[in-house]
């Protein structure tokens, strides 16, 4: 007996696409309206200007006319998304629907395909954009279906405790591979922000973070700080082991099976940052990476990132080599937001 799904897969037109979609981010919404604020502003990365939960204040002033008791905002806002399969749409097209925005209000226009805009079309869609000026700034995103997934993976690895939030993200991911809406690629970069445990993270060519979030599979392992993607590398392996003097290493659960190389890597890594005030000794995830190289694929848009960006390389490389240090090189003559 089949799964049920609460996302069809039973026919490939763009009108039950956009239906399946909007009936994922309405879902997401019930769950909690947090969460969908959250999903938004990750997808966007714009933190101040998109709200959908409200704010509750008092004794706010009046505009110099007097102080007002009790006050009650929501900001208005307006998304349109046009859903293409598999190809790009019209720009001229993209330019005409945004004329249903209202000048005094958020506004986000999402082309959402299985593929992206090139860098130079963004910017001409954005230039055409601009020249509306009656309506103020439209804000334009070229998002693909696996944008959705990678975003909603994360969400759900951030609330584990949410049971629907867990079903949600599984039935959209299985949706959407289920209609080949996203590659089943092997070139997906995860881009983690790194802040002060930047340099122990270049110095061992190793990422950390709580073994409770969860992870799914992915080749590459990108260090970002100071808006740009730094180093790449292969996640060689993913490890959740505890350490202490007495005991050592504790390997709860890998990937692969754990090298001596790695062991002893891993433990140099764990007991450096442990002096340094990591506590990641104990309930932590360990991704070990190879072919470590530095690279600089710069953002180019206001801002940093919501702790993770990912991206498949067969969409921003031509071709994607097999070395990683060509790959390194190639993404400096790269940009994205």
């Amino acid at each position: 007996m089949a799964v049920l799904n609460q996302f069809q897969h039973y026919s490939q037109s763009e009108n039950t696409v956009t239906n399946n979609v909007l009936l994922m981010l309405s879902n997401l919404y019930e769950i909690n309206p947090k969460y969908y604020e959250e999903f938004i502003k990750g997808l966007t990365e714009d933190s101040d200007q998109y709200d959908v939960i409200p704010t509750f204040r008092q004794q706010v002033g009046n505009r110099g006319n007097g102080i007002i008791d009790g006050h009650i905002q929501i900001k208005a806002s307006k998304i349109i998304i046009e859903t293409k399969l598999h190809g790009l749409e019209w720009i001229n097209k993209l330019v005409k629907y945004s004329k249903s925005f209202d000048p005094k209000e958020y506004k986000l226009l999402i082309h959402l395909s299985s593929k992206k805009y090139p860098q130079q079309e963004i910017e001409k869609i954005e230039n055409r954009l601009s020249e509306l000026k009656e309506l103020g700034k439209i804000n334009f995103q070229s998002i693909t279906y696996q944008d959705l997934v990678d975003q909603l993976k994360e969400l759900a690895n951030n609330y584990q405790f949410e049971h629907y939030l867990q079903r949600l993200n599984e039935h959209f991911e299985n949706y959407c591979l289920g209609m080949n809406l996203m590659p089943r690629s092997n070139n997906v970069l995860r881009a983690m922000a790194c802040g002060q445990s930047y340099d122990l993270n270049v110095k061992h060519q190793f990422y950390f973070d709580l073994a409770s979030r969860g992870y799914s599979d992915f080749k590459f392992l990108g260090i970002y700080k100071w808006k740009s993607v730094r180093y790449i590398g292969i996640v060689e392996n993913m490890i959740e082991a505890d350490w202490d003097e007495i005991n050592g290493l504790k390997v709860k659960n890998s990937k692969f099976p754990i090298t001596k190389e790695q062991e002893t890597k891993l433990i140099l890594a764990i007991k450096e940052s442990k002096d340094k005030g990591w506590g990641v000794a104990n309930d932590h995830r360990f991704f070990l990476l190879a072919e470590f190289s530095k690279t600089d694929f710069k953002k180019t848009s206001p801002g940093g990132i919501f702790r993770v960006r990912f991206f498949n390389l067969e969409s921003v490389l031509d071709e994607v080599p097999d070395n990683t240090e060509m790959i390194a090189e190639q993404l400096k003559s790269k940009t994205w937001k």
